[in-house]
């Protein structure tokens, strides 16, 4: 898979590979293998979401187009926007880059479930237009995606 999408535009900043947030998009010291372990498990939530509906379901689109037009980009730690650390980042084009590892150093690794809980926190970004930033958004963001997530595992639990 090439994590490196095609971008309309000539400017200087797309030709390097750059969004507006000035995040790089090709990520030389990614790893093929996490990447595909990630979009795997993107995929199988993709489904579980449209298969709810609603809120779920609207989300799990955005997630589905990502994927089909590998949108999804997963790099090996987090990386600097606008001088702030982030371990996931959306545009509303369907771009989302997400970090495999925080700090495995310092704060420990993240487990693959993490992970894919940050793909669709910013899933849910893109497709409610929630604006990042302000508290009172991620609290919103985290309660649709908790709220799908809770719902699947009581799913999962009933025989």
């Amino acid at each position: 898979m090439t994590p490196t999408p095609a971008r309309s535009g000539g400017d200087e900043a797309t030709a390097r590979g750059e969004s507006a947030t000035g995040s790089t998009r090709s990520c030389a010291g990614c790893a093929v293998g996490v990447e595909d372990e990630v979009i795997r498990a993107v995929a199988v939530r993709v489904a579980d979401l449209k298969a709810r509906g609603g809120a779920c379901q609207a989300y799990g689109v955005v997630l589905e187009g990502s994927l089909a037009n590998q949108r999804i980009l997963v790099r090996p730690f987090m990386w600097r926007v606008d001088g702030r650390l982030a371990s996931a980042q959306a545009l509303s084009t369907g771009e989302i880059d997400v970090a495999r590892h925080v700090d495995p150093l310092n704060i420990g690794r993240r487990s693959l479930d993490e992970v894919v809980h940050s793909v669709e926190h910013e899933a849910v970004h893109i497709a409610f237009a929630i604006p990042s930033g302000a508290e009172w958004h991620e609290v919103l963001v985290n309660e649709r995606v908790e709220g799908c997530r809770s719902r699947s595992a009581v799913a999962a639990a009933t025989p």
